[in-house]
Parts: structure tokens; C-alpha cells; sequence
């Protein structure tokens, strides 16, 4: 929030203070009980002041935490993607060199010899 909003919520908050003010006075309540009454609802506005500060502190800190989990959550799927795809291509390359070998092993020269005589 930048400066000249908080001060027209200060001076809105001042005009509403000023009418609650206004409307205990016209309902009989002594100027002097009011004058205790403001330093009490001047502090209150400042809590509540700062109560709003913290809520909107922690949506912006959640909604930054939910971004960042997000993000590592993405990476961490693409780490595993690449892994997996490390795995087929290893798997798919011992399975090459098996049929390579199964190929030109005994096995084989030994049916060659009695299926083609």
C-alpha cells in the first residue's frame, strides 16, 4: 500500500471516529468520558491497522510459498522424468546387447550347423 492511500484510510477512519464522536456527544455522553474514550479507539484502529497488515503479509507469503512449491514440484517431476528416460534407454540397450550376443554365441553356431545339414 503506498503512502497516499494510508493516509485517505487514516483520514476516512479519522472522519468515522470523528462521527461515532459526534453521535455518543448527541447521545448524551460528556465530552470529558469522550476524551478517555479516544486514546482507546485510536489504539484499536492501529491494531486493527495492523491486524490487516498481517493478513495481507501472510496471503503475500502464501502465495509466494504455493509458487515456490509449485516450481519444485515441477522440477522435481522433470528430474524424475529424465531418470526414468536414463532407465528405458539402459534397459533398451542391454536388451540390444543380449540379442547381439545371443546372436553370435555357441548356441546359435551350433543350430546353424545342425538345421542347415
Amino acid at each position: 500500500m503506498n503512502t497516499l492511500e494510508q493516509i485517505k484510510r487514516e483520514t476516512k477512519d479519522d472522519a468515522r471516529l470523528y462521527a461515532c464522536i459526534r453521535d455518543l456527544y448527541e447521545q448524551g455522553v460528556s465530552l470529558s468520558d469522550l476524551k478517555a474514550l479516544i486514546p482507546d479507539i485510536r489504539r484499536t484502529r492501529e491494531q486493527l491497522q495492523l491486524k490487516r497488515m498481517l493478513q495481507n503479509n501472510n496471503e503475500v507469503l502464501l502465495n509466494m510459498f504455493s509458487q515456490e512449491m509449485t516450481f519444485l514440484l515441477d522440477a522435481k517431476e522433470r528430474q524424475e522424468e529424465l531418470e526414468f528416460k536414463k532407465l528405458d534407454q539402459l534397459i533398451r540397450q542391454q536388451q540390444s546387447f543380449r540379442k547381439a550376443s545371443a546372436d553370435a554365441g555357441p548356441v546359435k553356431k551350433l543350430k546353424r550347423i545342425f538345421l542347415s545339414a
